[in-house]
């Protein structure tokens, strides 16, 4: 009994350290683009890591060699039967010379994040669709990220998957901070990908057919209409895992 309580104080140890150490953010900056996290960090289960975005410069580039054939596409099999076409996860929260782009749209003290909905004009210029801070609707060629193939490993297996139902909560999906991916069916013609508060079973996104907002608020709908995104086959680390195996190699 004894062996079993250390392994579950160090269990906690572990969960909240690592925690701590993956609270950095990913920033842009001048000269020097692409995503920053804090050194040793190995990443929440919650949060998809670096090699998996694209970033969008402030100029409407894609940064680090990346092109539009990187963004992640679910084939149909693997995206509850909807067809994805020129439609990407975007997660808007970019920082230049570390400030944010959010910050400089609502005020010096005020950070906003969301993810949201990304696509690419005719003309070639990747852009995305988010809902503000204050509930609007806003439009950005520029300053976000979109969730793509890894940078190490393009041609592995996607790692993630839709998930869908009322046991989930936001340990469970992926996102940042209280933020989680998600995406909501709107009509069997139109998907669109936007942010989900889980907790409070809510969904706002942006319809690309009407560059309208899109608001779900009740969890019977939520729960009905909206899929969230989480890491297949969740493990442990390995050292943790030869903690439950072995608990005596701990003491």
């Amino acid at each position: 009994m004894r062996g079993l309580s250390i392994v579950a104080l160090l269990l906690i140890i572990f969960g909240s350290t690592e925690a701590a150490k993956c609270r950095g953010r990913y920033m842009e900056m001048r000269g020097g683009d692409g995503f920053v996290t804090r050194g040793g960090c190995r990443g929440l289960d919650s949060q998809i890591q670096e090699e998996y975005w694209t970033t969008v410069g402030f100029d409407g580039a894609l940064r680090d060699g990346r092109t539009t054939d990187d963004f992640l596409v679910f084939p149909e099999h693997e995206n509850n039967g909807h067809l994805q076409r020129n439609s990407f996860v975007a997660y808007w929260d970019m920082f230049e010379n570390a400030d944010e782009i959010t910050r400089s749209k609502y005020g010096e003290n005020v950070h906003y994040e969301a993810f949201g909905h990304a696509f690419i004009k005719p003309d070639g210029k990747v852009c995305g669709w988010f809902v503000g801070s204050q509930k609007e609707v806003v439009e950005v060629c520029g300053g976000f990220r979109i969730l793509s193939r890894s940078r190490h490993n393009p041609h592995q297996p996607i790692p993630f998957e839709w998930v869908q139902g009322e046991q989930y909560r936001n340990r469970d999906v992926l996102g940042f901070h209280h933020h989680k991916i998600a995406k909501y069916e709107a009509n069997g013609d139109e998907v669109l990908f936007g942010d989900a508060d889980v907790k409070g079973k809510k969904f706002n996104g942006v319809s690309v057919s009407s560059e309208e907002r899109v608001q779900v608020d009740t969890p019977e709908t939520f729960h009905r209409k909206v899929w969230l995104l989480r890491k297949k086959n969740i493990q442990p680390p390995s050292d943790v895992r030869a903690a439950y195996r072995h608990p005596r190699k701990l003491l």
